[in-house]
């Protein structure tokens, strides 16, 4: 069989366009800020923020250490996960939030930051959507985590609708409540006699479809939930948690305290192996082509 040369350069093409867009598809850009809001508009559901810090990792020393470090000031306007920050947040209020495709896109996550006085700590009374992507302790000394129940006759890719979410709340070390919430529950824990309280609120949420029964792993980015959470103070207000992280310094200092997750990458397992297929095709057609050139006496293409 003889292989048009023309055919073979508009396979390559497209074969090459297909490796890289296949990759791209599985990525979605994530980017925390810390800023104060500017401006809220409950008509288009957005928030704004001038972001004058960005957090990342350095994983150079092979564990990674993580930061908010200073940036040139500039605004980040996002969809809000729930109406409710309209009625959380004002302008000027420090908050830390996720944008997901970088500004014009969606909070994944949004949280009111507070410094506790005489602290250089920062601390989280309420978050809005996915607390994972909130990389700011509970004020309260609370700790909150949750794991998603998978729907899956309700998939896309890398992602499925969760039936439900089971969340677990910890005052410092000693798990206090777990509990499994469906769409629109919510529960709360108040045991610690100092006058604090901590609310959970589940709006909805996403499971990875390769926790599915049978389902192999799909390259795609990674689910996001929707929670409402809101702390009380205790009586006599927030303190810096034990595990403190640092306010902004003028060097951008600030290191990320033990037990803030570190953010998940966007990139799932088995992202490669589609452009890795792509390129062995590739190689599999030169070769042909070339064996048919010399067979057929044809100049090079």
């Amino acid at each position: 069989m003889v292989w048009d040369a023309s055919f073979i350069r508009v396979f390559l093409i497209m074969s090459l366009f297909f490796c890289f867009t296949a990759q791209a598809s599985a990525l979605v850009q994530e980017t925390t800020y810390l800023g104060r809001v500017t401006a809220m508009d409950p008509l288009s559901l957005t928030l704004t923020i001038r972001a004058e810090s960005e957090y990342g990792c350095d994983y150079s020393g092979g564990n990674p250490s993580c930061s908010f470090k200073q940036i040139t000031p500039l605004q980040v306007i996002g969809t809000v996960p729930d109406e409710g920050v309209y009625n959380t947040f004002h302008n000027g209020d420090l908050v830390a939030g996720t944008i997901l495709g970088g500004t014009g896109g969606r909070w994944a996550g949004i949280a009111l930051v507070i410094q506790p006085p005489g602290s250089s700590a920062y601390v989280t009374s309420d978050i809005y959507g996915d607390p994972r992507t909130i990389p700011v302790p509970l004020g309260g000394d609370y700790g909150f985590d949750y794991s998603t129940l998978p729907d899956c006759s309700q998939c896309s890719g890398s992602v499925c609708r969760a039936l439900s979410a089971h969340v677990v709340v910890r005052s410092g070390d000693t798990v206090v409540l777990e509990q499994s919430l469906n769409n629109g529950q919510s529960t709360r824990y108040s045991g610690r006699n100092d006058g604090s309280e901590i609310s959970i609120l589940y709006l909805s949420g996403e499971a990875s479809s390769s926790s599915c029964p049978g389902t192999a792993p799909v390259a795609g980015i990674q689910p996001v939930s929707n929670f409402v959470i809101h702390v009380k103070p205790p009586i006599g207000g927030f303190t810096a948690p034990r595990e403190t992280m640092p306010a902004k310094t003028e060097n951008g200092g600030g290191e990320k305290p033990e037990g803030t997750p570190v953010p998940e990458k966007t990139r799932a397992p088995g992202l490669w192996i589609t452009p890795l297929v792509s390129l062995g095709a590739i190689v599999f057609l030169v070769r042909t082509c070339r064996r048919n050139q010399e067979g057929t006496g044809q100049g090079r293409w």
